[in-house]
């Protein structure tokens, strides 16, 4: 099968789509043996993209984005014979001559229309009818599978998910104590700095994080925190500089610009910790990267991040700057803590590979190619075990991830119709504050073994006397077969029932009655 990818991108850019693609390409030149991979790069990206027998190079005329790209590139196309093309830049041009395949990283110009100018805006425009007209979409994530869903209104089922990976020059580093480097011009010395990665936009909420900043500066003047900020000037970028000029941080941050891979893997492994506070990502290249190089991680409870980072990496509201300044704060002083969230970080980035998102995206071409749909799951049988799998939960009070307690007792709700929950306790072990789960029947995640919660309790089965039932759990239809094995996408839980203050985890019976609430505010 001749497979050819669109690699004009890369002639202008390094990092992010154009990442994507030399990846891909280069893992695809491994697994795809027998099959020949055409790198579709522009005439004046005379390099060749990735070295490999069976990969070659074909030079196209049309520049990316070009307002003609539509009708001039398919005519480009016919000459390389390809049985699939895939366009791993969002949009694949209305006509062309064999399969189409496009990779959507995400959405955020739909849900924040101000970060694109209007030529950007024009050209990703054509997302909607470009997902429809494809053979064959693909997601870097559930959380923008899901945006794919909401915002192009495309089947579900009809969107392949498939995971990026850190690049493989992202590893652990052997650093001698002291050892400092010098970028922008500034000495920068392991260890003593936190560190964020991205280009500069008003998405990645970079004033949260310098506000949250000053916040601990002012809470301990004796302790040397400071930020580098790694990642070139993008767009609406003012109010930055301007908060830093504002909370006089000059001397604590260091805005070192787009750096080089090597002395991003530098700063990778010789930071304290990594920090990501972004209020939208649709994967979150960087915070895998960081991962990969084995550092402690905090980042936003927002969108795909707690998707990738699961349970290795502590989660913060984006919004909540006080929650961000006790962050920082706890892991800056806790050594131990941040080596062990180092091996987990460590430890869950290597579940993300290159080589895995090739077979499944080699998997995807073939199909597209031979005209099939996409194969629909089969249903997974619930597990039986009949303790509720431990799920991430964010405190709401402070922004700690809560941890699972058993918990003996019943809530009652005192609404018609009746009803006798079991609870599954959650506590935050930094601010003692508590969340009880209950979850109905009809959700189809916890079911009761004893008389059904909507009927009417008899006279013997007061909350004095009952013996609550042990719960079964059944695990939600994962979303597609390319999610990756053995890990749980950590998500709030469903159906709040109450949230109460304690002193301590709770390990003895309670029991406690819930008013009835307004009818707006009854969990169905």
């Amino acid at each position: 099968m001749r497979i050819a990818i669109d690699a004009r991108l890369n002639a202008y850019r390094t990092g992010g789509i154009a990442q994507y693609t030399r990846q891909l390409m280069a893992a695809l030149a491994d697994c795809a043996a027998d099959d020949q991979i055409i790198s579709l790069q522009h005439r004046e990206h005379l390099r060749p993209l990735v070295v490999a027998p069976n990969v070659v190079r074909h030079p196209l005329y049309t520049p990316p984005h070009h307002r003609f790209e539509r009708w001039i590139l398919p005519l480009e196309l016919l000459a390389a014979r390809p049985h699939v093309v895939h366009f791993p830049d969002f949009i694949a041009p209305r006509h062309h001559c064999c399969p189409t395949v496009v990779t959507i990283h995400d959405l955020a110009f739909l849900r924040y229309p101000d970060i694109l100018d209007s030529a950007a805006s024009a050209y990703y425009r054509q997302v909607g009818d470009s997902a429809a007209r494809a053979d064959a979409v693909i997601a870097v994530s559930e959380t923008t599978r899901e945006d794919i869903a909401q915002f192009l209104d495309l089947p579900p089922e009809r969107i392949d998910v498939i995971y990026e990976a850190a690049a493989p020059i992202y590893t652990p580093l052997s650093l001698r104590p002291g050892e400092t480097r010098v970028l922008a011009g500034t000495p920068v010395e392991a260890q003593s700095f936190m560190l964020f990665v991205s280009t500069l936009e008003p998405r990645k909420n970079l004033p949260s994080l310098l506000r949250a900043l000053r916040i601990c500066l002012d809470r301990r003047p004796d302790r040397a925190y400071r930020l580098v900020v790694a990642g070139a000037r993008g767009w609406r970028d003012e109010d930055v500089f301007s908060t830093v000029r504002d909370l006089h941080l000059a001397e604590h941050v260091l805005f070192a610009g787009r750096v080089g891979q090597y002395d991003l893997r530098w700063l990778y492994n010789a930071c304290r910790f990594y920090i990501n506070p972004s209020l939208y990502e649709g994967f979150g290249l960087p915070l895998l990267e960081a991962m990969a190089c084995g550092a402690a991680c905090l980042a936003s409870s927002s969108a795909s991040l707690p998707e990738i980072g699961s349970d290795a990496v502590d989660y913060i509201p984006p919004l909540d700057i006080g929650a961000w300044a006790d962050g920082i704060e706890m892991l800056w002083d806790d050594e131990e803590r941040r080596e062990t969230m180092g091996r987990l970080a460590r430890a869950r980035a290597e579940q993300f590979s290159w080589q895995r998102a090739a077979r499944e995206t080699l998997a995807v071409y073939r199909r597209a190619a031979a005209g099939a749909p996409r194969p629909t799951p089969a249903p997974i049988a619930a597990p039986a075990d009949p303790s509720p799998p431990d799920r991430l939960v964010v405190c709401r009070r402070c922004g700690q991830r809560l941890v699972s307690a058993p918990v003996k007792g019943t809530i009652v709700v005192t609404s018609s119709p009746e009803r006798q929950i079991t609870p599954r306790a959650w506590v935050c072990p930094r601010c003692d504050h508590i969340e009880l789960l209950a979850v109905p029947t009809a959700t189809a995640l916890i079911e009761m073994t004893a008389p059904a919660m909507d009927e009417p309790r008899t006279a013997a089965e007061t909350p004095e006397t009952a013996t609550p039932p042990a719960p079964v759990v059944a695990h939600d239809e994962p979303p597609a077969a390319a999610e990756m094995p053995g890990t749980t996408t950590p998500s709030a839980p469903t159906g709040t029932a109450e949230q109460a203050s304690a002193s301590s985890v709770p390990d003895a019976t309670f029991e406690m009655n819930v008013a009835p609430a307004p009818e707006s505010e009854v969990s169905p």
